[in-house]
């Protein structure tokens, strides 16, 4: 998920080694720069972005969990602006850093304890219901080829997911989903657009009043668990307002990106729908494996470390590829086909104190829309998914209908 800071961080000069004769980044191909550098240079300097990128699967798991990488900082974000640019994003960087996925302990500690009984057992269950019914509602699997399903299907039944975790009405996801993406307008950016900081500082007005009324009506457990935090002293009003910001902005598309590929899968043929029924987590795992709708984590060296032989300062920005890790021949074997009797973990969804929380909602959509939509069906016809592919993620354009093959 992109941050402030991703516009501009300067660091001190690397190892000279690490500036391989790597080729250059194509834009539309993200994922094949990636998997080149894991193949070529897994621990690449690359000055045009300012960081270090990290690509194979055994140095992404580890430090993942490496104290010496924290969340990022927006400082070098904020050094690159002139003084009256600082002063008007100023409040919105604030409200970023304070997302769970940008802070450090003890504040990440106190969030994610807060957020907790929003991922009980029996709240994944009635979650899961919520999805089933919804799902079930639309009956079979549409035929007609052509027709589009990410509208129809899966954008509602991941929104019917997420309305039932933060306790809102399915009729305010799309203003909540515009909020988010007005948030989310100038970051990432070299240059600051003030008419776009404009929108994003009335988004988070609207979306701040209506988070407080959200949390005044405790209709889930995790509006109960931090409104009740806010009104002991536990959160700060503005900490309430970011964890649903996040939730929306980083878990909708995620969740609807896994299902795509799932969904895909399924209808492939008999002997796959076979295998999600032998083994559904399996086959979850391996759909989101494969997607891997954020394809990286970014951190922030906190000390010097040291990765295949190359020096990382301290200050440095470090990016895990979690897409290129995903997709390394050297922990999965033929990567980019679908098996859903793989045993080895991923990290789709990262891991650790900073794993997404898409994770979360993405297994309590998961199941229950594939048992819904694959009851007792017989030949469903194959679908086409067509991505748009950038940089930082991923995200189905359309999932549509085909002929029998």
């Amino acid at each position: 998920m992109p941050h402030p800071d991703d516009a501009a961080a300067p660091v001190p000069d690397p190892t000279p080694s690490a500036e391989h004769a790597h080729r250059p980044f194509v834009p539309d191909d993200p994922l094949g720069w990636f998997d080149n550098a894991r193949e070529t240079c897994p621990a690449l300097w690359h000055p045009q972005t300012a960081s270090w990128y990290i690509t194979r699967f055994d140095d992404v798991w580890r430090l993942l969990l490496d104290d010496r990488l924290a969340a990022r900082s927006p400082d070098p974000f904020l050094r690159e602006l002139t003084a009256p640019q600082r002063v008007a994003v100023r409040p919105l960087v604030d409200f970023l850093s304070r997302w769970p996925m940008f802070l450090d302990p003890p504040r990440h500690t106190v969030v994610r304890r807060v957020m907790r009984p929003a991922f009980t057992p029996t709240e994944v269950a009635r979650v899961a219901g919520v999805v089933h019914e919804s799902a079930a509602a639309d009956g079979t699997l549409p035929t007609a080829v052509g027709e589009d399903l990410l509208d129809t299907l899966l954008r509602p039944s991941c929104r019917a997911a997420l309305s039932a975790l933060l306790g809102v009405s399915p009729d305010d996801f799309p203003q909540l989903v515009d909020w988010s993406e007005r948030l989310m307008g100038f970051v990432g950016r070299a240059r600051i657009d003030l008419a776009l900081v404009g929108e994003a500082e009335e988004a988070l007005e609207q979306l701040t009043d209506f988070t407080g009324k959200t949390l005044a009506a405790a209709a889930s457990p995790l509006a109960t668990a931090v409104g009740t935090a806010v009104r002991d002293g536990v959160l700060e009003s503005a900490e309430a307002v970011a964890i649903y910001a996040q939730l929306v902005t980083g878990a909708l598309e995620p969740t609807v990106a896994v299902l795509a590929v799932a969904l895909e899968a399924a209808c492939r043929g008999p002997a796959y729908r076979e295998g999600y029924r032998t083994d559904p987590g399996g086959f979850v795992n391996e759909a989101a494996r494969l997607a891997t709708p954020f394809h990286f984590a970014a951190r922030r060296a906190v000390r010097d470390l040291e990765v295949r032989g190359q020096r990382v300062p301290a200050g440095s920005r470090v990016v895990l590829v979690l897409a290129a890790a995903n997709r390394d021949p050297g922990r999965f074997s033929a990567p980019l086909e679908f098996r859903w009797d793989r045993t080895r973990a991923h990290v789709a969804f990262g891991r650790g104190r900073h794993a997404c929380l898409g994770a979360l909602v993405a297994h309590h959509t998961m199941r229950p829309v594939l048992d819904a939509h694959l009851a007792g069906s017989g030949n469903l016809r194959p679908l086409d998914v067509q991505w748009r592919i950038g940089m930082g993620m991923r995200a189905p354009l359309s999932v549509t209908v085909g002929t029998a093959t």
